[in-house]
């Protein structure tokens, strides 16, 4: 990459974007020196050449260091070049011969255990030359990726309503309600097996189930939202004493301690594979929210062959995966919301 007039002199100068993206993103000059492999003296004169070069200030240094409204154009600017470069790359090492490249994805951790072992399967007998590279996050961390040019698609959860996403839906997921046959028995008594076929003609209604303990996921979780905007509009206070991101552990302290959960109808595929763990699942009266499931990319990434056949295989299991839980809802009683 040239600067200016393409000075032959200032090609090396790539170095010195390479080193401001670090700067910017470890906000500490010590450490991305050390992730360069310079000295922060070298990190910092590399800093000062581009501040010259433009005419402006990039860095704050006190009271610590952050981006002025220039280093901040300046990161905007550099992440999609760096990200277009990756596709120039990819897609010219697709025109040379062989299709090949580094697909980068992302996806939320549950629903990435569960989709990702047969879709990479599938494309890897289709694309043997093209490595996957793959990130479990929640659905924010993963559109910062995207935006810094770090993934090239990821698998969205109610994604944001970004001006620079391409967005393909696949689904809506309803929430559903998991917890023990035991807490359920507890919490009852005599009435249990009354109220049992109830909840599952008409859902299950959030108010009785007070002084049942719940297990739910951190706030930075999409899902954890929109179950916090249900339980607000049934005006439904369930005690909340558990927060953990994995949803298998989810599960693991309903089956033994005596806690609920409620989760997406995706999430269910766990619930289906311990059907030995003593869990009741159930719609939940009284509520439409769902939750829109999608493939994300960026508005300009280039539509190379090999991503839009992952985006397929992935849409397509997924879609099979959805079509096989709600089959097993209805096997065993359960009503949709």
């Amino acid at each position: 990459m040239l600067w200016k007039n393409d000075r032959p002199e200032d090609a090396a100068m790539t170095t010195s974007f390479q080193m401001f993206l670090l700067a910017a993103r470890e906000l500490n000059f010590s450490r991305a020196a050390e992730l360069a492999y310079v000295t922060p003296q070298c990190l910092s004169d590399h800093i000062r050449r581009i501040e010259e070069h433009y005419g402006v200030t990039l860095f704050t240094r006190r009271p610590k260091l952050r981006l002025t409204a220039e280093g901040e154009t300046m990161l905007r600017y550099l992440t999609r070049i760096r990200a277009l470069e990756g596709d120039m790359e990819n897609e010219l090492a697709d025109v040379s011969g062989g299709v090949r490249g580094t697909l980068r994805l992302g996806l939320p951790t549950t629903r990435g255990t569960i989709l990702l072992p047969q879709t990479v399967t599938q494309f890897r007998r289709q694309f043997p030359h093209v490595e996957v590279e793959v990130q479990l996050a929640d659905t924010r961390s993963l559109e910062t990726l995207l935006l810094g040019g770090t993934l090239d698609l990821f698998l969205g959860v109610d994604a944001s309503q970004h001006a620079l996403f391409r967005r393909e839906p696949l689904r809506r997921e309803p929430l559903y309600l998991v917890l023990s046959r035991h807490a359920m028995a507890s919490r009852f008594g005599e009435r249990y097996a009354a109220v049992r076929a109830d909840f599952l003609r008409r859902g299950a209604d959030l108010a009785q189930l007070r002084g049942v303990p719940f297990v739910q996921g951190h706030d930075n979780s999409t899902t954890t939202k929109a179950v916090e905007q249900l339980l607000l509009r049934q005006s439904a206070a369930p005690d909340i004493p558990v927060r953990v991101s994995s949803f298998d552990l989810h599960i693991d302290l309903c089956r033994t301690g005596g806690y609920a959960t409620i989760c997406s109808r995706s999430h269910l595929r766990r619930v289906m594979d311990r059907p030995d763990a003593g869990l009741e699942v159930y719609a939940i009266r009284g509520t439409q929210r769902t939750l829109e499931v999608e493939l994300v990319s960026h508005r300009d990434a280039q539509p190379l062959a090999y991503r839009t056949a992952f985006a397929r295989l992935l849409s397509e299991h997924a879609l099979a995966e959805d079509a096989a839980i709600c089959a097993w809802l209805r096997e065993n009683g359960v009503g949709t919301p």
